[in-house]
Formats: structure tokens, sequence, C-alpha cells
């Protein structure tokens, strides 16, 4: 497979950066995006972090039917990649994974199916409930298309796709969860299943935040909670709603 990554690395400070982010782009965007359009590289290297921003098309993260296994390469042989590249700090406890909308399902996929491997997980906007985004009636047929080279012509959502699936697995082999923390706008299209997903996951006993607050489904909002991600994935801190 050929693609590409876009990686912030705080190579200034002098010294090896303490922790890696692994930092998924939404279904209309690229590896580029989150760096032309955001002020991460400033969180970077201020938390002395490396981020890693890969390439994943139209993917959802996923092992495609009819494409490429995005999964596997997200979430095994690109970080063995980056580790050797970039010196990474290869401590569970100092990598995390966050992203949005598309990239939003994709950090938590990654996260509950391989708890042991991210401290911390933040979901922006993110599809919280996959069988609900591609039996949405709205959907642009194009749109269809490309979700049945995904997930398959019927797109039928095996397990290992569901979230709520992969939580209660993960919880039923480890008896709890990453820290996680979703962010959503009041005017997002994707308001209420992010507001059933956070019930779901208080219900369960996990250490879960949600974050709501105005706005839509844009860059504006993303930006604004990135420094909440930041917040809560180095200071401990969440203006929880």
């Amino acid at each position: 497979m050929t693609t590409s990554i876009h990686v912030v690395s705080p190579v200034e400070s002098g010294k090896p950066p303490d922790y890696t982010l692994y930092l998924l782009h939404g279904a209309g965007d690229n590896a580029s995006t989150w760096q032309r359009l955001t002020t991460v590289e400033q969180y970077a290297h201020q938390y002395n972090c490396t981020v890693i921003m890969p390439e994943a098309n139209r993917s959802y993260y996923t092992d495609m039917t009819y494409g490429l296994n995005y999964f596997y390469y997200i979430t095994q042989e690109l970080p063995k990649f980056c580790s050797r590249l970039f010196q990474l700090n290869e401590d569970r406890a100092r990598t995390f994974i966050a992203g949005l909308s598309m990239g939003g399902y994709g950090a938590l996929k990654c996260a509950l199916t391989y708890p042991g491997q991210y401290a911390k997980a933040v979901s922006l906007s993110g599809v919280t409930d996959i069988r609900k985004r591609i039996h949405d009636m709205d959907m642009p047929a194009g749109m269809v298309k490309e979700m049945q080279a995904v997930f398959g012509p019927e797109l039928d959502i095996k397990p290992d796709q569901d979230l709520y699936k992969l939580a209660e697995a993960a919880l039923a082999q480890t008896g709890k969860l990453p820290p996680i923390l979703c962010c959503c706008g009041t005017e997002d299209p994707f308001i209420e299943m992010n507001r059933e997903f956070a019930a779901y996951l208080r219900q369960s006993g996990s250490d879960f935040h949600y974050v709501e607050g105005p706005g839509a489904h844009e860059w504006r909002f993303w930006e604004q909670h990135l420094e909440t991600a930041f917040d809560f994935l180095f200071n401990d801190k969440t203006q929880e709603e």
C-alpha cells in the first residue's frame, strides 16, 4: 500500500518526545487537514508530543470488503513503522489516539479493540453508532456505494465494527475501558448518537467524559475542542456537561 502520513514532532525541545498521539482525519479530509486547519502544532510543542496524522481515505478505519486493510494498518503496521522512524516512546501510558467524525469512530474503534495499546482516546463529533450512520435515509447514493465498499454490499456491520459491541467485549474481558472523551456540537447531525453513546458508557461505570456545546459539524468547533482534548489527555481536565 502506498500512502502518506503527516507528523509533528517537537524536536526543538532538545529532548526526545515524551508522548505520542495518533490523530485521525474525517471522511472529507486527508492526512494534512489537521495540520492545515488547526493549531495542533502548538499543542504538540507545548506537551512535547509527537502527533502522527495518517491517511485513511474514506475507509472508516476498517479492513475494507473491497479495498485495503486500513484498521490493521493503523493499529499494527503504522505504530511499528513510526516507532522505528521517530524513536517514539512505546509506553502505553504515553500513547493516545483521537479523531473527528469518521476519525472519531476510528479512534474509539482502535481503543476499544486494543485497550492495552492506548492510554486514552478522544472522539470529536464522532460516528458513535455506525449502524445508524450507514442506514441514514438522507445519505447520497454515491456515499452509499462508498459504504458498501467498506462494509460490504449488504451493509452488514460485524461485531468488531460496532462500538457498542466492542465496548461490551472489552468490559467483559478486562473489566474496564481506557479513559474516553467524546465532544459534540449541539447543532451537529451526530449529536443524538453521541448522547446515546455517552449514556451507554456512563451506565457501564467506565472512566468516560462527555462535553457538548454550541457548534455544528465544522472546524470552528473542532479547533475549540482541540484544547478540550489536550486538557483531557495531559491535564486530566474536562469541562464536562
